[in-house]
């Protein structure tokens, strides 16, 4: 450990590191912003607009043992896991939330000198988690599009580089990348990390050419999974993973012990036991998202790029209407979003996709700016206006 002026200080990966900072919660946007929670729209963190299966709270409800601990192996959950998604349970391992595995995982393999290769605009958290863990970000450029470019990713592979990061589909820009681009990452022969936390919202097809059914066949390949979006229960904090088998009792063995709290297990079994129910919910939210698409397309300030999850990224696109503007807007009519602090994305933000009537909240502010524009003089000669927030 370091001293200073005889005082202990922190490891300094910890220190330079930026933390992850998650979506604003509806308390602290309320107590900042003096909008009433009950007027308040939360799109911003990629949760269901719905609640979980009903089953879910009958059966938490009337169990009766709380007082013990879960089963420390998990082999009923993760049986019926590895039911869901075609291994064997073998394979499965359970997380308080996929997050936690990816912590899990990146202590397992780096050390200082060592790389992750991962493409921005991506989740922020893989770029914190390496922090953490001591290791270095390379970051391989996408396409215009935001397609995942496996030439430029494998051309930006080093040889202290131990693990490839892909998200599928990519937050925030909803980009799906198909099984091909994963065995050709593969076959580097280093760890591939296939994050498929939106997944269910990709439609069936995607669903099907999963690479989680390869984990069986490649000691390189690993895929996470998360409760979290599809199925309403991102405050039960429920992920899960297939791991090759030799990974396994390292995984394990890195988590902490009742890793699982008991009422995820009951949540998640009742969850999969209506799956009839749940996938109605995910067509009625893959419905939304083309709405939304189409309505924020409708609007000539702005861009709305094509998705594949449970959201939508959108750029502006008209110089007069700024960011903090836009967003200031959106927060005075109750409606949170997610924005960026990175470069790559200065003029964007993340709408998570809600019901029907938080598509039409939007579209109302919308159209309000859009009317505030075309009633501006902006000649192209003079320096670009801006919106009154």
């Amino acid at each position: 450990m370091q001293r200073m002026n005889g005082r202990i200080q922190v490891r300094p990966e910890i220190a330079r590191v930026e933390a992850y900072v998650p979506g604003e919660s509806l308390e602290a946007f309320s107590a900042r912003t003096g909008v009433p929670m009950e007027r308040l729209i939360k799109l911003n963190s990629n949760e269901s607009p719905y609640p979980a299966s009903p089953r879910v709270a009958k059966a938490l409800g009337s169990y009766g043992q709380y007082n013990l601990y879960p089963d420390p192996d998990a082999t009923a959950l993760n049986a019926a896991l590895a039911g869901y998604v075609g291994v064997d349970p073998d394979y499965i391992i359970s997380s308080n939330g996929s997050n936690e595995l990816i912590n899990v995982l990146w202590h397992a393999f780096l050390g200082p000198g060592d790389s992750v290769v991962t493409s921005p605009p991506t989740f922020s958290l893989y770029t914190t988690a390496t922090t953490l863990a001591g290791g270095e970000i390379i970051m391989a450029p996408r396409r215009e599009n935001f397609d995942l470019d496996v030439a430029a990713t494998i051309a930006a592979l080093r040889d202290d580089t131990k693990l490839i990061m892909v998200c599928s589909p990519n937050n925030p820009t909803g980009n799906y990348v198909p099984r091909a681009d994963i065995e050709a990452l593969l076959e580097t022969g280093r760890i591939v990390v296939v994050d498929e936390a939106y997944i269910e919202f990709a439609g069936d097809e995607a669903l099907a050419e999963s690479p989680i059914t390869l984990v069986p066949e490649r000691e390189n390949l690993v895929v996470l999974r998360t409760f979290s979006k599809w199925a309403g229960l991102a405050g039960m904090r429920l992920g899960y993973g297939a791991f090759p088998l030799w990974l396994v009792p390292h995984v394990r063995k890195l988590q902490l012990p009742f890793e699982v709290n008991l009422a995820a297990h009951i949540a998640a079994h009742e969850t999969l036991a209506d799956l009839p129910f749940l996938k109605e919910r995910i067509r009625q939210i893959v419905a939304e998202r083309e709405r939304l698409t189409r309505t924020l397309s409708s609007f000539g300030f702005l861009r709305a790029y094509p998705s594949r999850g449970n959201f939508v990224l959108l750029e502006l696109t008209d110089p007069r209407l700024s960011l903090p503007e836009f967003r200031a807007r959106m927060e005075a009519a109750g409606i949170i979003i997610r924005y960026f602090r990175t470069p790559d994305l200065a003029r964007h933000a993340r709408i998570t996709v809600g019901t029907p009537e938080h598509t039409d909240a939007i579209a109302a502010v919308l159209t309000d700016i859009d009317n505030q524009l075309n009633a501006m003089a902006a000649p192209a000669e003079t320096a670009p206006a801006t919106v009154a927030g």
